[in-house]
């Protein structure tokens, strides 16, 4: 058994004039001269067709199963559950060379298979489901004594006479120090557009199998934190859940360029920040100094994704206004405008292919993975140690605290006292997603619900607000009718708010 450690990139499309792929290859070789075991390259075809049942129970047990042809070699691999960190993977794999082109299920050894598996069983049923084709360039390198391989791979996945393409670099750790695979990477992403990927070719193929396309997380959920962790543990897991949120939802915008996915991406940012806050009584602000000053930079990079939302929540046809401003059709061309140009004003795929973004997160992952807080002098280590189910409890006080006073319950509520306490609701809300496992579920969602449709109806006022402030420029005879009927709605929200508010802040804490 092998146990894959390797960091994955996408390459930005870049294509020149006659529409073929830049030439990738001769840059990387450029950028590894120095490091270069032997000179050169070696290049090689690569055909793998990935095997599975039909009810896809291979892929029920976090296993991936394939079998690749190079020139006349066969080989039949086994990849098992592993772990994955913004785009860091460590997965155990079995590989073993075969004459033929089916796998032989048998040949793998007892322990590869997860407990209770029929091995016999799920030999009978095996079909294949789709196939990889793809040109890869290997290049071995050894980076201050420690061996590296880096690969380039350009080509396709296919199924169900569907294709996609393959255009990805991707590091693995041979022997030596993990650092040197990050600090190589870091030489490659100032030079390369690439992007940190956790998006694998077998997921890719099985969503083309299935005819699927991946779909927004409905909600942030909460982290996978237990009663028997300490601190830093927990701390570590909302960091990963928060960084794994955002980059799955960077990737569905990549793919599919939907605005609304891009607020997943920073929910995903914030929570993240919001750890980083939530706990900097254990771990030092000063710990964190660098990495909570990009994230911030990061987080303005999106300021103009707000007015975005609520500008195409006015125009979209399934949003609540449509009915009342599609009968406009000035007017809806007026805000459709506005949000186009908002839009290319801020293209964001070229800042998900930047290398500061893409240095942002392997210093993240890296400050996760070597406990990069522990340098400090100032880490106490009993703090870290405590049970995390000890200090929950204070955590989800000090942000109930400041909810209830920014929203006290004798003051009579109106617009912008509202949208003034969207920001503490917000860090309410994600504290709860940090430790919110450790309490009974149905307690906790009960007590949680009435203050998402708060957002939710903050949201809705800021929405209708920003419709009045765009009337200000909209030069037609209706402007008025327009003002009356939002102002209108605007106080019938807030007369249904303040009764959801008063309840929401009479109800017991499940904590």
């Amino acid at each position: 058994m092998d146990t894959e450690i390797e960091l994955k990139f996408a390459v930005a499309s870049n294509d020149d004039e006659e529409g073929e792929p830049a030439p990738v290859a001769g840059l990387i070789e450029s950028l590894l001269a120095p490091y270069l075991q032997v000179q050169g390259n070696v290049q090689k075809r690569l055909i793998n067709t990935y095997f599975d049942t039909p009810e896809q129970k291979l892929r029920a047990y976090d296993c991936g199963l394939r079998v690749r042809t190079r020139d006349d070699y066969v080989e039949q691999t086994l990849k098992t559950a592993g772990s994955s960190i913004g785009g860091l993977h460590k997965r155990p794999e079995f590989n073993i060379q075969i004459n033929h082109n089916t796998p032989d299920l048998d040949l793998f050894p007892a322990e590869a298979w997860p407990e209770g598996v029929n091995v016999a069983e799920l030999q009978a049923e095996l079909t294949p489901l789709f196939t990889t084709d793809f040109t890869r360039t290997t290049w071995r390198v050894v980076l201050n004594g420690s061996e590296i391989e880096v690969v380039y791979d350009i080509g396709e996945v296919a199924a169900q006479n569907s294709q996609q393409a393959i255009h990805e670099i991707e590091m693995e750790l041979i022997d030596g120090d993990m650092r040197e695979l990050f600090n190589l990477a870091e030489q490659l992403l100032d030079e390369l557009p690439l992007r940190l990927s956790n998006d694998s070719k077998a997921a890719r193929g099985y969503r083309l199998f299935l005819g699927q396309t991946p779909a927004d997380k409905p909600a942030l959920g909460v982290v996978d934190v237990q009663p028997d962790m300490d601190v830093e543990t927990a701390f570590s897991q909302a960091i990963q859940h928060g960084l794994g949120f955002w980059q799955y939802h960077e990737e569905n915008y990549v793919s599919q360029g939907k605005i609304k996915t891009l607020q997943r991406v920073l929910l995903g940012i914030w929570l993240v920040r919001h750890t980083l806050w939530m706990y900097r009584s254990f771990i030092p602000k000063k710990a964190s100094t660098e990495i909570r000053k990009e994230l911030k930079w990061l987080s303005s990079q999106f300021d103009w994704l707000d007015e975005a939302l609520h500008v195409k929540q006015l125009t979209s046809k399934k949003g609540n206004y449509r009915k009342r401003i599609g009968e406009d059709e000035k007017l809806l061309a007026y805000l459709e405008k506005s949000f186009e140009s908002q839009v290319q004003e801020n293209a964001v795929i070229p800042l998900f292919y930047s290398a500061r973004y893409n240095r942002l997160i392997l210093k993240l992952m890296r400050w996760i993975i070597e406990r990069g807080w522990r340098c400090y002098s100032e880490i106490e280590e009993q703090k870290l140690a405590q049970n995390i189910a000890t200090v929950a409890n204070e955590l989800n006080q000090q942000s109930w605290i400041k909810i209830q006073k920014q929203m006290p319950l004798k003051k009579e509520f109106e617009l912008a006292d509202y949208i003034a306490s969207e920001r503490p609701i917000s860090r309410g809300l994600l504290t709860g997603a940090c430790v919110g496992n450790l309490y009974d579920s149905e307690l906790r969602e009960n007590f949680r619900s009435p203050w998402l449709d708060i957002l939710q109806g903050i949201s809705d006022l800021k929405t209708l607000n920003l419709f009045i402030y765009y009337l200000e420029n909209y030069r037609e005879d209706n402007e008025a009718q327009l003002r009356s009927w939002g102002e209108n709605k605007i106080a019938k929200l807030v007369e249904i708010m303040e009764q959801s508010r008063q309840s929401a802040l009479k109800m017991s804490p499940y904590w």
